[in-house]
């Protein structure tokens, strides 16, 4: 067999690496673009922690992991891996991991986590559909440390408008829903990183800064995917899609003192309708919760469960 070897994932290597993907990573859509979102044009990435192995020419694995960040609220760790399945339990994975592991020890990461980590992720763990995926992390030593679900919205069944209800809003409560754009980011990063800062209901760990850079990162598209709840010149709530995959909605959130008058159901309602009109038939809801208002509000049915898994490391 011609010897294998390793190097740091680069631009020029993307085709190869989004083939290797589509080949071996079922449920989840691949391309260039997609990966160069994830991975290359996430605000942390590092080289050396997005290891490759070739073999001559061909590429047959790749991880991809990130650092922790204080400032955008991510642990580190692996949010990607494949190898080809013709060299599967050949150790190319126990090479990559190894790799990674020792890294993120030498910056002084006290563990990896699989697969969330990152501020650009492919999912919010590790979906249970990947059995071998699960049984190699799990012999790594990696342990389940939470769960999470994505959910399905049937677009062209599930009524979507909201006219009366956002007249309701606005007539009683001086509330409305809208559009934002790029004029509009810094208060919008400012509202949500205040707002979901500390752990809530939505939430068991702070989140306001890393959802802040997702929700402003839907200003960025054109058009803009973030959708605001305002009173009084405030915002009060937000939903984004397209941020954390194609066609996938969240994070959202409402301030807790409109939570009860509707607000959700309107933003949400807004962000899928918007996701249909550009052609979508299904929307996913991403790392959903919870899961019961989704389900009665949009009729949304579990397509994937994950595990958040992870792995103490050596100091």
């Amino acid at each position: 067999m011609t010897s294998l070897e390793m190097r740091p994932l680069r631009a020029v290597d993307l085709a190869e690496a989004a083939a290797l993907c589509q080949r071996e990573i079922a449920y989840l859509p691949f391309s260039e673009a997609i990966l160069k979102d994830r991975i290359l044009d996430d605000p942390d990435f590092d080289p050396d922690l997005n290891p490759t192995v070739w073999q001559g020419d061909r590429l047959v694995g790749l991880a991809c992991g990130a650092p922790p960040s204080e400032e955008l609220e991510t642990a580190g760790g692996v949010k990607l891996f494949a190898v080809a399945s013709d060299l599967r339990r050949q150790g190319i994975a126990t090479r990559l991991f190894d790799h990674i592991e020792d890294r993120l020890a030498g910056l002084g990461a006290g563990e990896s986590v699989a697969i969330i980590a990152g501020n650009n992720r492919f999912m919010q763990g590790l979906d249970l559909r990947y059995t071998e995926a699960l049984c190699f992390l799990e012999a790594r030593g990696y342990e389940r440390a939470g769960d999470g679900m994505d959910m399905d919205v049937d677009l062209r069944n599930t009524p979507l408008d909201t006219s009366e209800k956002e007249e309701e809003l606005e007539r009683d409560h001086g509330l409305r829903v809208r559009r934002v754009t790029m004029d509009d980011y810094q208060q919008a990063w400012d509202y949500v990183a205040r707002e979901f800062e500390y752990p809530s209901a939505l939430a068991t760990a702070p989140v306001g800064r890393r959802w802040a850079y997702l929700a402003t990162s839907g200003l960025k598209l054109d058009p803009p995917t973030l959708w605001m709840a305002e009173k009084d010149a405030e915002f009060c709530g937000f939903a984004v899609t397209d941020v954390a995959a194609p066609e996938r909605l969240g994070p959202m959130g409402v301030s807790p003192e409109v939570r009860q008058l509707g607000v959700g159901t309107v933003l949400l309602k807004r962000a899928l309708a918007d996701l249909r009109d550009r052609g979508a038939d299904i929307g996913v809801i991403y790392g959903a919760g919870p899961y019961a208002f989704y389900a009665r509000t949009v009729n949304a049915t579990i397509n994937a469960v994950f595990w958040r898994l992870r792995k103490p490391l050596p100091e």
